[in-house]
């Protein structure tokens, strides 16, 4: 016998608790009741048992959209839904929505950061983090707080930190100084699972604390998981490793080493062509060694090198001038629609004004005025927004000409 103080203590999903009740109960020969709503399976007078049923899950998913609409709104203010930090920072004891350095962890992000702009290895971070006997964010977490919502490594692998881990960390804005709210939604009030917004689903409030990587670094990062590189099968990370493609059909191209361990063997061969049995646009077979690809990209290196150190401002001009070509139709769309949302943003303060003179001389009521104002309201949020996302963009590129100059130094 399986007794419940109510209907809704065994579940508030009608169809499991009904599967229960009309199916697995009766094929086991289980007695339920439920003593404030006087069901009792013994008996046959229980034809509002499914109604009942009903109510409890609609009561559910009603208390499960009013808490998505508080965690909605919260989101849009920029506060915090989830009560963790990430990893660097701990929560503001006098502002939950603030973060500020952990002394005993931001120097770890810093330097996962510096090593992989540098080009190490994700195997040699993991080596320098288990060296240095750097606790993994789960195992941190559950000596901190008891939590164990991140999985915690064996006992013999505290300090052994998963790719992903350091893969999640080296994408994370937050470490720019900024917050990102409206991560991840619910599938549905039945499920625990949550899946990841878009980008654009997501809620951007620039510099709202202090920042553990500057934007150089951070954009140099992004460029190198961009081009993720795979190591061989005797675990190396090939020289020219996401950076070539074919010159038919556009497609990545791919190292195949020849028998033995003589570099001269080793080539480069189109990925279209090798996955012929999967696609029916075929390239050929065309594939160049990578000795005949080295020599001639340090002939080029060379040429250009020699280059530079004759005519060094000749070089910086011309180099400036055609980054400035590339990036200039990009640039000019973007600076009209922070033109345009910079207008936009301007006469909603002229309204909002007018509004709120309009309010306080008894022209408009407080219900007239807010409800006129919370549709603008959005729309100043979302304005915001995007011309700080626009305003990074533009530094972004303007900055570009640093990295010839940076060139020219290496060159010297």
């Amino acid at each position: 016998t399986v007794i419940t103080k109510d209907l809704s203590r065994l579940g508030r999903n009608y169809l499991k608790t009904g599967e229960l009740i009309e199916i697995v109960f009766p094929e086991y020969e289980v007695r339920y009741i439920a003593i404030n709503d006087g069901v009792d399976t013994a008996r046959e007078d229980n034809e509002f048992t499914p109604l009942r049923n009903w109510f409890n899950e609609f009561y559910a998913r009603d208390t499960s959209k009013k808490i998505r609409a508080v965690k909605q709104a919260k989101a849009q203010k920029g506060e915090r839904v989830n009560g963790e930090a990430p990893y660097g920072y701990l929560i503001d004891p006098d502002n939950r929505n603030h973060l500020i350095p952990d002394p005993e962890t931001a120097h770890v992000v810093k330097q996962i950061f510096a090593m992989y702009v540098r080009g190490d290895r994700m195997c040699e971070i993991q080596n320098w983090l288990r060296d240095n006997e750097i606790l993994t964010v789960g195992e941190l977490r559950y000596r901190r707080t008891g939590s164990n919502r991140h999985p915690r490594p064996q006992l013999n692998a505290w300090y052994n930190w998963p790719d992903k881990t350091l893969y999640d960390i080296l994408t994370r804005k937050e470490y720019l100084g900024h917050t990102i709210t409206g991560k991840t939604y619910k599938v549905s009030y039945k499920s625990k699972k949550t899946k990841k917004n878009p980008e654009e689903k997501r809620y951007f409030f620039p510099n709202t604390h202090e920042p553990l990587i500057d934007e150089e670094t951070f954009e140099l990062a992004q460029k190198r998981i961009a081009t993720r590189q795979r190591p061989t099968k005797v675990d190396e990370i090939d020289l020219f490793s996401g950076l070539l493609f074919c010159g038919d059909c556009g497609y990545k191209m791919y190292a195949v080493r020849g028998a033995g361990t003589l570099e001269r063997k080793h080539a480069y061969t189109c990925g279209n062509y090798r996955n012929r049995a999967r696609n029916d646009m075929l390239c050929t077979t065309h594939y160049i060694r990578k000795s005949v690809l080295k020599e001639l990209v340090l002939a080029d290196l060379q040429r250009v090198t020699s280059y530079v150190k004759e005519h060094e401002q000749e070089f910086i001009e011309t180099a400036n001038e055609c980054s400035a070509k590339a990036v200039q139709k990009t640039l000019t769309q973007q600076r009209k629609e922070l033109d345009k949302a910079q207008n936009r943003m301007n006469e909603l303060n002229i309204l909002f004004r007018k509004l709120y003179e309009d309010n306080a001389l008894g022209k408009l009521s407080d219900e007239q005025f807010a409800f006129l104002t919370s549709g603008y309201d959005e729309e100043k949020k979302t304005l915001t927004r995007r011309i700080a996302e626009l305003s990074q963009e533009i530094d972004n590129a303007t900055e570009r000409s640093a990295d010839v100059k940076r060139f020219v130094a290496l060159v010297r």
